[in-house]
């Protein structure tokens, strides 16, 4: 490399908060012509006839294209003014962008990069352990179709980040459900699909049946593993058990209907179940309340109970 593409580069690193995982491979992450607006770009607000000023071709469709991918970010709702966004924001919209490109760089790489964003992302909550850091609900099935029923705004599905960051689980990706439309979103710069209730609920419910857990605030659904999810990964960090993500529920076992098939103890994320001696041991203190051990036991022998 030219001591001046090294200079040119180093700069896009520090410009755009580029870790170091991702350095080897910015040239997947950022066009060519990406990284020389990045490194070019000095105003803090920028607008396009600043950017065509910087960039050769129309710079509208510049614009355009570098919100869509994450390269730079709306200010403010309803007027045209940008501002660089960081790498930290262009990964997520890549990893749900363009799968099937990020899943060819190699899996330390890949596994470097969801360690630097989880990082990233949960240096971003309140560390106060003593406070929710977010609004984050665990909901059962029912209780999440309820809450589907009762919003009368517009509804879109996203591609899940987290386990399309890491993507270890095997499980369904296109499951996230969002009411969240305003500038900046996946749904503004282009990566969302609009959907009506009764395709949310069915989503909700082929979720279910997959094993995935309900997570709901009020900017949407998430339908969430155990391993690949940041907020149950963050919950592990800060050892917040049911206090965060908040939880009303609770499992409870009829040993006279349970005929110990075990299928429990494979679709809990959190140890819960035990198979012993023929029996299912219950370990009520690692149950989260999501209630897809209900969902799926074949005689009925699990309720979720309250707190």
């Amino acid at each position: 490399m030219k001591e001046t593409d090294k200079r040119m580069s180093q700069i896009v690193f520090e410009k755009f908060g580029v870790p170091e995982a991702a350095k080897a491979y910015i040239d997947v992450f950022l066009t060519k012509q990406e990284q020389d607006f990045v490194e070019k770009v000095e105003k803090e607000v920028f607008d396009v006839h600043d950017i065509a000023l910087l960039v050769r071709e129309e710079a509208e469709a510049f614009a355009a294209s570098a919100y869509h991918r994450g390269i730079i970010s709306l200010v403010e709702e309803g007027k045209q003014w940008y501002r660089l966004n960081n790498f930290y924001g262009r990964l997520d919209i890549f990893v749900i962008s363009e799968q099937e490109r990020y899943r060819r760089i190699p899996e330390d790489v890949r596994r470097s990069l969801d360690d630097w964003y989880f990082a990233e992302y949960d240096k971003s909550l309140n560390q106060d352990l003593r406070v929710r850091p977010t609004s984050d609900e665990i909901l059962l099935l029912d209780e999440v179709v309820a809450f589907i029923d009762k919003q009368e705004r517009p509804v879109y599905l996203n591609y899940c980040d987290c386990r399309s960051l890491t993507g270890d689980c095997g499980l369904p990706t296109r499951t996230c459900i969002t009411y969240k439309n305003g500038i900046n979103t996946f749904v503004h710069r282009g990566h969302s699909e609009e959907i009506d209730k009764e395709r949310a609920k069915e989503i909700v419910r082929k979720a279910d049946q997959a094993g995935l857990m309900h997570t709901v605030n009020p900017n949407g659904i998430c339908n969430c593993c155990g391993d690949c999810c940041y907020l149950f990964r963050s919950q592990r960090r800060r050892n917040s058990g049911v206090f965060w993500p908040a939880t009303k529920h609770i499992v409870s076992l009829d040993q006279g209907a349970c005929i110990a098939c075990g299928k429990c103890v494979r679709r809990c994320h959190f140890g819960v179940f035990e198979k012993r001696d023929r029996k299912i041991i219950v370990h009520e203190e690692n149950c989260v309340g999501c209630g897809i051990c209900a969902t799926a036991c074949p005689k009925q022998a699990l309720k979720m109970k309250g707190r």
